[in-house]
């Protein structure tokens, strides 16, 4: 009965009491067992109705509405290597919702984002830059250029090393480098 539809029930009536067709009948045509026929039929008869008047909804209710759910995601996007506690703090200063840590972690699982290890890229990239630059000298054969490495120094000390990404895509996050 928990996968049958106020509306099927209702036609089960129909069909049982109007039309007269058997509980296998009523079964083929709803798409169901005959066991769920008998049990609609018996709430029908007992209670009037084709659900149970005295049986309470599944489930808890979701603390979580989708709209802190989206703005959970933004903020991931926006900046992966987020704490699910800074998490926390958003939604409590930003949307009034105070909820639990764990609560955070299962929306977060539930956006089928995963813990990864970020990866960095320079936010000094310019990718129309190096479109032009490739139009412009595309046509230079590779062995004519000489390159010259910039050594640099990246003190990831004050780097944060994990940060969220969707399900099977890297976790990138744009950074100055030192």
């Amino acid at each position: 009965m928990a996968h049958t539809s106020t509306e099927m029930g209702e036609n089960m009536v129909i069909w049982r009491f109007k039309q007269h067709k058997t509980a296998a009948e009523i079964a083929r045509l709803a798409g169901c067992s005959e066991s769920t026929v008998y049990e609609v039929l018996r709430l029908h008869r007992e209670y009037g109705q084709v659900t149970n008047p005295h049986s309470s909804p599944r489930g808890r209710s979701r603390i979580l509405q989708t709209a802190d759910i989206e703005y959970i995601h933004s903020l991931l996007l926006a900046n992966p290597a987020m704490y699910l506690d800074e998490l926390q703090e958003q939604l409590l200063s930003i949307w009034d919702v105070d909820v639990s840590l764990s609560t955070i972690s299962r929306a977060v699982r539930g956006l089928a984002l995963m813990h990864k290890h970020v990866s960095k890229t320079a936010v000094e990239r310019n990718e129309l830059l190096r479109a032009t630059s490739q139009a412009e000298y595309g046509d230079i054969p590779a062995e004519y250029f000489v390159w010259l490495d910039e050594s640099t120094v990246d003190d990831k000390t004050n780097r944060r090393t994990v940060g969220w990404a969707q399900l099977g895509h890297a976790c990138v996050r744009r950074a100055t480098f030192i």
